[in-house]
């Protein structure tokens, strides 16, 4: 019975912290994904402020 009590524990175990580095792995990516966009945007107002300025 305790051998069952502590197999179930480690699953469990198991799934939380495949459910949490999934999760931070998300995150990340989403992250990288807004630094990229924000990174072209600016990008994009640099070169048309130095085009105005031309």
């Amino acid at each position: 019975m305790m051998h069952l009590i502590l197999v179930i524990a480690v699953v469990i175990i198991l799934a939380a912290s495949y459910l949490l580095t999934c999760a931070l792995c998300r995150a990340a990516t989403r992250r990288d994904m807004l630094e990229a966009r924000w990174r072209e945007e600016s990008a994009g107002s640099v070169s048309e402020e130095s085009h105005e300025s031309a």
